[in-house]
């Protein structure tokens, strides 16, 4: 598990994945995840987290990753669909007019922007696209698996928000795994 505390994500992520597991788990369940955690963030995770607050990117992995125990689901499962969540709820509201008429590059596009005003590291790019398909990289960022998995998942729903079918993601480079960066093939029909 990375250790740099300095590596931040903004308290929208975060929310995201506290409705998540207050949704897919019993409150025993949470209150057993929360036992897992250092003291402090089993307060601030049990607390509302506002949209400007920052947590270590480690902390979101890692109550991700105690959650998916919790549960009894293997973390990269229950990681992809916590993002495909955060994704839902990303475009609820005034985005949800962008979902549904921007193609998937385009919305997949505006991640980048979306990247950088939620994390403070790492760069999310579009590098190659056609009208059936786009390679999305982030780099400088210290992956860990629960994250990588969130990260497939919501650009897995952000592809399927905009009403294409047959969306496809393959992870094709993984940081977690000792890759440079970590990049996805979304594809669809």
């Amino acid at each position: 598990m990375a250790s740099d505390e300095t590596v931040t994500v903004k308290g929208s992520p975060v929310r995201s994945l506290q409705k998540f597991i207050e949704a897919n788990l019993t409150p025993e369940q949470r209150e057993d995840v929360f036992a897992r955690l250092p003291p402090e963030y089993a307060t601030r995770f049990r607390a509302p987290i506002l949209a400007t607050e920052t947590v270590p990117v480690q902390m979101l992995n890692r109550i991700t990753e105690e959650a998916a125990k919790v549960r009894g689901e293997a973390v990269e499962a229950f990681a992809r669909r916590a993002g495909r969540e955060a994704a839902s709820e990303a475009v609820k509201g005034v985005y949800r007019f962008f979902a549904l008429v921007l193609t998937p590059t385009a919305l997949l596009s505006k991640g980048s922007t979306m990247w950088s005003t939620l994390y403070n590291r790492g760069r999310m790019d579009i590098v190659e696209q056609t009208d059936r398909s786009a390679r999305i990289r982030i780099s400088g960022f210290p992956f860990e698996l629960a994250g990588c998995a969130r990260a497939t998942g919501w650009i897995e729903r952000m592809a399927e928000l905009t009403g294409v079918k047959d969306v496809k993601v393959d992870q094709t480079q993984c940081s977690a795994k000792g890759e440079p960066y970590c990049e996805w093939f979304v594809r669809w029909t």
